[in-house]
């Protein structure tokens, strides 16, 4: 934790790092049907700790003095009849033990994780529920993540708690028989939070830092789990994490911009996540599954262990993106090993390939009329690349995709 004296500053920190782990822990007492009771009690306990530490100063021991005060607050709330009634039918309120140690706590994420993510649960309200509870992000951080309005947030959080109501979802592991399944879909969302940080579809911040973050945090509790040690598709996704997240910082510009591979400094790429991440994809060579997660974290391996630029290992990403089509013949795939194909046969073949497409979904994607446009500038079609660009403008919300499409105009 970096260093501060200010309350307030260290009230949110804690509400940053502790919010998932205290509701995790209440809410093995009052459940997941009553997740919003487990949420207002560790707010509560925020929004004191700022009161209290503002007036009477920073405790000695401020995780401690929390963790206290969120035990007591639980234990009231325990203690009134109706919820007494509603919520602890076999377990007196005298003999209940909140406990907030680490071993104790990581076994409620996980299964509050499992729970969020539950079939009944669409995605939408998926990756929102876990947002919310799991990470401590505000309706207002939510709405500008997804490019939407508080009001949608709401809907989907609304959404999802009605239905772990309805459906009596329950704060324990699934079952053998539904594990796999119910771990894919965990992984699934925890992929969606990590691109949204790592792409991120709105404001003036092409990376969100925090969302990226967020997701190894949780994915970590998936890898160090005993039950998933051996989960090759796991290791697989937190290597893509760790090998896409060691170029954060050669990624954007002085200023926030967006600076193309190419032109990266590579000595800003964090050696130490690319050889934890090349270790964790090590471990999915043992397995025989083969998902997107291994097969994109090993093109971000080529990038990652390529000198330079220029001894990029082209023909084995472009092979790598032909396994992807197998899997997920998705239009944004076909996007991506498009750049592939211009570096191992020439732009003319990557271009007739992305003239294919017509959907009203690609066509109103900004990066497709940016890579059709950078096609055309390297066959010196420099009117028709200028076209797309101005195509790809208005498409994008992020100010600094903006600022860098316009660099590419003033160039042309």
């Amino acid at each position: 934790m970096e260093k501060t004296t200010h309350p307030q500053q260290l009230a949110e920190h804690f509400f940053r790092h502790e919010y998932s782990k205290m509701v995790a822990v209440i809410s093995r007492y009052f459940g997941m049907s009553r997740l919003d009771m487990s949420e207002d009690i560790v707010q509560d306990t925020l929004i004191e700790a700022m009161n209290h530490w503002e007036y009477n100063g920073i405790p000695e021991n401020p995780q401690a003095w929390l963790y206290k005060v969120a035990k007591n607050k639980t234990l009231n709330v325990l203690n009134r009849d109706k919820y007494q009634q509603a919520y602890v039918k076999e377990v007196k309120p005298e003999e209940i033990t909140i406990d907030f140690e680490e071993s104790e706590f990581k076994d409620d994420l996980l299964q509050m994780m499992f729970a969020c993510c539950h079939p009944s649960i669409n995605i939408d309200s998926q990756t929102v529920l876990i947002l919310k509870t799991l990470c401590g992000f505000s309706i207002e951080e939510m709405a500008s993540a997804y490019l939407t309005n508080k009001e949608t947030i709401n809907k989907r959080l609304v959404r999802a708690r009605k239905t772990l109501r309805s459906y009596e979802i329950k704060l324990v592991m699934p079952p053998k028989n539904e594990l796999k399944n119910r771990l894919d879909a965990v992984l699934h969302t925890l992929y969606l939070l990590f691109n949204e940080g790592y792409n991120a579809s709105s404001g003036d911040k092409l990376i969100r830092y925090e969302l990226c973050l967020e997701s190894i945090r949780l994915l970590n509790l998936i890898v160090e789990h005993p039950h998933f040690l051996s989960s090759s598709k796991a290791h697989a996704l937190k290597a893509l994490m760790l090998l896409n997240t060691s170029r954060f910082e050669a990624r954007l510009s002085t200023n926030g911009g967006l600076v193309p591979m190419s032109e990266q400094d590579r000595f800003k790429w964090d050696q130490r996540l690319i050889n934890t991440g090349l270790q964790h994809l090590e471990k999915t060579t043992k397995s025989r599954e083969l998902s997107k997660y291994h097969i994109l974290a090993t093109i971000s391996a080529y990038h990652c262990t390529a000198t330079n630029y220029e001894s990029t290992d082209w023909p084995g990403i472009l092979s790598m993106y032909n396994a992807l089509i197998e899997i997920e013949p998705s239009p944004l795939v076909i996007i991506n090993r498009s750049i592939a194909v211009a570096k191992v046969d020439g732009p003319e073949e990557a271009l007739q390939e992305l003239e294919t497409l017509q959907s009203d979904t690609i066509l109103n994607y900004h990066f497709y009329h940016m890579t059709v446009a950078e096609l055309l500038t390297e066959l010196n079609r420099t009117d028709e690349a200028l076209a797309y660009r101005e195509k790809a403008l208005g498409l994008t919300t992020n100010q600094f995709e903006k600022d860098f499409i316009m660099s590419k105009m003033n160039q042309c």
